[in-house]
């Protein structure tokens, strides 16, 4: 027996495989019908789950731009907002443990406490997060896509509506400075204009009494360019409480919150059924089919042993 005699033995064609599969076409189905009833188990066991969807702008402040000043944006006397703080941050506040076991102990729900206290890797059960739009552009917010899970609809929108509120009381701490010092130079500005007023109406008062006769000529005229400057001041300061009150009215402050309301699917977003049922179907098929050939190998070789 030379070389390719071997060979030839040795190669198995197509046809061969097939009538392999037909003899042990009992492993076959077997295994796509244990499959298939393992994929309707699990389907039977694993609890479905809802999705609460909801896009929310991160917490604003207003600012107002100053001349001679870096680090403030937009033009001086102009009001603009400001995020509290980047999209992505906030994120990733979002996802730490301690934030979702506020949020857990909020809606109620003890296995998620449980989960989060045993475990930090659960703390991605129940909610993601994905950036949507991150921009430092002034006067436009960053966006977050706030996905919530949960075994059900209300339990969803509830861990979505806490999630979104305990994000807004955190940056809230934030921006408790940043208010702070505007309530503070509106405070001031305040004070300047009615000390400026108060001084344009003396000045108001000297201007009427004073004659233009002889030397008091010249007195009236720099009273007059006081009165000018004055009434300059005036209004620069008016300028300066509208531009602080406006940073700290809406939509120039304002704490983060959904843009709409938050949508809940109504029917469970998993287990995804087909898909399962299809992965069992397919997993069950492949060890039936390597089952014919497991057992044609052993009982071959139990033959070759009895020789």
């Amino acid at each position: 027996m030379n070389g390719n005699e071997v060979v030839h033995e040795d190669e198995v064609s197509l046809f061969d495989l097939w009538e392999k599969l037909r003899g042990g076409w009992c492993y076959v189905v077997g295994g796509t019908v244990v499959g298939t009833v393992c994929a309707g188990a699990a389907l039977m066991v694993l609890p479905p789950k809802y999705e609460a969807v909801a896009v929310v702008q991160v917490g604003v402040v207003g600012v107002v731009g100053q001349a001679g000043v870096s680090g403030v944006p937009g033009q001086p006397g102009q009001a603009i907002n400001m995020p509290i703080e980047p999209a992505a941050q906030a994120v990733e506040r979002m996802k730490t443990p301690a934030f979702q076991l506020k949020v857990a102990e909020r809606v109620g729900n003890q296995t998620w406490v449980e989960d989060l206290m045993r475990s930090t890797n659960a703390t991605t059960k129940y909610i993601s997060l994905q950036i949507v739009k991150a921009t430092a552009t002034p006067g436009s917010a960053p966006l977050i896509e706030l996905n919530a899970k949960a075994e059900t609809p209300e339990l969803a929108r509830k861990i979505a509506d806490e999630s979104i509120k305990e994000l807004a009381k955190r940056e809230g701490v934030l921006a408790k400075p940043m208010i702070e010092k505007l309530r503070q130079d509106l405070a001031i500005a305040r004070e300047r204009l009615a000390s400026a007023e108060r001084e344009l109406q003396s000045i108001n008062k000297l201007v009427v009494n004073v004659g233009v006769k002889d030397d008091r000529f010249t007195q009236l005229s720099l009273m007059t360019d006081l009165r000018v400057q004055k009434e300059s001041d005036v209004f620069k300061q008016r300028q300066a409480i509208l531009a602080l009150e406006t940073a700290l009215g809406v939509p120039y402050t304002q704490p983060a919150e959904a843009l709409e309301d938050i949508f809940v699917t109504d029917k469970p977003v998993s287990p995804k059924k087909s898909l399962i049922l299809f992965l069992g179907l397919i997993c069950g098929l492949l060890v039936g089919v390597v089952s014919v050939f497991i057992v044609g190998s052993w009982r071959r070789s139990k033959r070759e042993r009895a020789l």
